[in-house]
């Protein structure tokens, strides 16, 4: 008999630059994770890797930058992403490896989202804020959105940033960058609330927070998560929207593995 001709499956590509976590709960590995469980082909080249488990990081070694970056032309003349997802990135050569990335001419039609990880939640330092400036004027300039924590987007502004006066400063900051901002208020007492800027406006996302100490990798999966979502053809708000789901659930059904903050439910399903 006959084999039937298939038709070509058509499958979006995300790439994901950030660190390596070898609990595979934050990072490349919760990264490709978040994107499989969406259908979104993932791709991965660390940045740095890290030596951790559930209670914390101990040591962080940066990549080599020639040959992150070689790994990265090499990868993009056989698979080309829609998406590229940015985050923990360790040392300044890495920083300047990534703008030199992103400047290319055959990238400026994909999208970028940059979670801004500067710190571990265990304090352990996944960035070197030497090049924090060069950080703000030039590599966040790429970015379509970015994902900063309170205490991160405190260090972009200079200022501090509490509940009642985050969209102003969300309005302060956004109106003269190319890129949209999600604040994540997991840091704000009581119920965290995340807020949007996106075309000049800022829309609030309330939430209920969950107790719980299981909540390694949130950042990098809400992250990759959007990034999914916006490879899906979702736009910016849906993409949140969804993503914030799929975090949540994969929070309350956390496996519980792990004498520290154990990762979360990353087959979770909204």
């Amino acid at each position: 008999m006959e084999k039937p001709i298939l038709s070509p499956v058509s499958q979006p590509i995300v790439l994901c630059l950030s660190g390596s976590d070898p609990s595979g709960g934050a990072g490349l590995e919760a990264d490709l994770k978040t994107l499989q469980r969406h259908g979104v082909y993932g791709m991965a080249v660390p940045t740095l890797l890290t030596v951790q488990n559930t209670t914390g990081v101990r040591k962080v070694k940066t990549m080599e930058p020639d040959f992150f970056e070689e790994q990265v032309a090499f990868l993009l003349e056989d698979l080309f992403p829609s998406v590229i997802k940015i985050g923990a990135i360790g040392d300044r050569r890495m920083l300047q490896a990534l703008i030199r990335i992103l400047s290319q001419k055959r990238l400026e039609g994909v999208t970028v989202v940059i979670d801004t990880v500067l710190n571990s939640t265990s304090g352990s330092s996944l960035f070197d804020m030497r090049g924090l400036s060069e950080f703000i004027e030039r590599l966040l300039p790429r970015a379509y959105v970015i994902t900063p924590n309170v205490i991160e987007f405190d260090l972009l502004t200079g200022k501090v940033t509490t509940e009642a006066n985050a969209a102003a400063h969300l309005l302060a900051f956004g109106r003269d960058k190319p890129y949209s901002i999600l604040l994540k208020g997991g840091h704000f007492q009581g119920d965290p609330i995340d807020f949007l800027y996106h075309r000049h406006t800022v829309r609030n996302f309330p939430g209920r927070r969950i107790d719980t100490p299981h909540t390694h990798g949130t950042g990098c999966v809400l992250a990759s998560a959007i990034a999914a979502n916006l490879a899906l053809g979702s736009d910016l708000t849906d993409a949140v929207t969804k993503a914030r789901a799929y975090l949540r659930e994969a929070i309350l059904t956390n496996p519980g593995l792990g004498s520290g903050r154990g990762p979360l439910n990353l087959n979770a399903v909204v």
